[in-house]
């Protein structure tokens, strides 16, 4: 996602400084190596490279989880709703519903 060379990535809900990290999970059924969607967002890979890690950079601040633990995507200013992350069968999750940001 950042654009930089790497064996995989592994995204955490956080819930800010309190304490509480924890992988997030996909659902069962899901494979390794599964796309991670965004409703209504371009889902095609961008290259590594300068280009991508910017790309992430800009949208970093909207990962969050919300008070279910479902991981979302929320675009700047909020005038749209949060979009999950989605993969084949289901949405990502925070297991025990920590809510905070994704890192």
């Amino acid at each position: 996602m950042r654009g930089v060379a790497s064996a995989g990535m592994l995204l955490c809900a956080s819930d800010g400084g309190k304490g509480a990290v924890e992988p997030l999970a996909p659902p069962d059924g899901a494979a390794l190596g599964d796309l991670v969607t965004f409703e209504g967002h371009a889902s095609a890979p961008v290259a590594p490279g300068n280009r991508a890690s910017k790309a992430f950079d800009r949208v970093v601040a909207g990962l969050r989880t919300t008070d279910e633990g479902v991981a979302v995507y929320e675009a700047p200013g909020g005038g749209a709703p949060p979009v999950p992350f989605a993969v084949a069968g289901g949405v990502v999750v925070s297991p025990s519903k920590i809510v905070g940001t994704v890192s």
